[in-house]
């Protein structure tokens, strides 16, 4: 097991848990932040495979929270991997780029993400839909028309907060904001 003896910056901690990954080591990446949150990132045939906040956040909400941490320890411990349920989660640079990691993407995928990403709106216009009815079209676009265009996933992700309040519920509004998000990593949308 590989420790880090003092605490690390989070931008630190991001690039540690890319240099394992770049050199082939499979594990667990356990982090304690300093503030008391616990980490844990498995590592397996350079892609990380599990993501878990504390013990109830996972996949995506963990990532979210993930990006709180403003620094922390570092340990790893080789050949050993979690077992919990896994819960889907975007590919290994998708994740790296929600940490706020700056790395320029390959020209070739931007048509690609464009693609996906009106894909991603059309399948919350649709989503949405099922819970105010033809409605969620005109909030949708409204939000579009007053925001500018989506070109990132932050921006389909700021568009779910923003338009899920239509649905006047909150547990109901809850549900839909962790569904949607599941579903557009399901469908390689986001």
């Amino acid at each position: 097991m590989s420790k880090t003896l003092s605490p690390l910056n989070y931008p630190e901690l991001i690039a540690e848990v890319r240099r394992l990954l770049s050199e082939g080591h499979a594990g667990t990446v356990f982090i304690t932040s300093t503030d008391g949150h616990l980490v844990r990132m498995v590592l397996n045939e350079k892609r990380i495979t599990s993501l878990t906040y504390d013990t109830k956040q996972r996949g995506y909400d963990a990532i979210l929270l993930i990006q709180t941490i403003k620094s922390g320890r570092l340990k790893f411990a080789e050949g050993i991997f979690e077992t919990a349920q896994e819960v889907p989660l975007p590919n290994t640079e998708d994740i790296f780029q929600m940490f706020g990691e700056k790395k320029p993407a390959p020209a070739k995928k931007v048509p690609q993400a464009s693609a996906n990403l009106s894909n991603a709106v059309e399948h919350l216009k649709t989503a949405l839909a099922a819970h105010i009815g033809p409605f969620a079209v005109i909030v949708c676009e409204e939000y579009v028309q007053k925001v500018g265009p989506i070109k990132t996933i932050d921006d389909v992700f700021a568009m779910i907060e923003v338009v899920a309040p239509e649905i006047g519920n909150p547990k109901k509004e809850k549900a839909f904001k962790v569904q949607i998000k599941k579903e557009m990593i399901q469908k390689g949308l986001i």
